[in-house]
């Protein structure tokens, strides 16, 4: 089902709960020794977490996404961009606020693959461990692809 364009677009602007994560140590461990990498000695989270963070801090799932974004299936989604602005490395043993909303939705439409919606959301990690940040620690923005079929 198409889902229409006016719909898709009334989410932007659409904030998710947002919420904290903490970088464990014997979860940046694991991490590290699962991508057969050394750990850095100075703390540094794996840049895994680049991924992982942005999602599992926004208090939703993928799920929740796909529900949002009215995915018709798991199958007809893609990954599109990521877009990674890092002022600081993260660290494992520091709690990071995160916060995000939709920052946008354009409706395209192709021969091949038929409608589909490109749907942008921004999440913002500040480490908030010693208090209030200056800023954000990293900004990630992701570009989410769903195929909405033929029209």
């Amino acid at each position: 089902m198409v889902v229409p364009v006016e719909e898709m677009r009334g989410i932007i602007g659409h904030r998710f709960p947002g919420g904290t994560y903490r970088i464990e140590h014997w979860e940046n461990f694991l991490v590290h020794d699962v991508m057969l990498v050394d750990q850095s000695p100075d703390k540094i989270a794996h840049p895994l977490y680049f991924f992982h963070l942005p999602v599992a801090g926004l208090g939703v799932t993928i799920q929740d996404i796909f529900a949002l974004c009215r995915a018709d299936s798991p199958d007809a989604v893609r990954a599109g961009e990521y877009v990674w602005e890092i002022e600081r490395p993260l660290r494992e043993d520091r709690t990071y606020r995160v916060s995000g909303e939709v920052t946008d939705v354009v409706r395209k439409e192709g021969r091949r693959g038929g409608v589909m919606d490109l749907v942008t959301f921004v999440t913002e990690i500040s480490d908030v461990t010693d208090g209030e940040p200056e800023g954000p620690d990293a900004r990630i923005s992701n570009m989410w692809i769903f195929l909405r079929g033929a029209t």
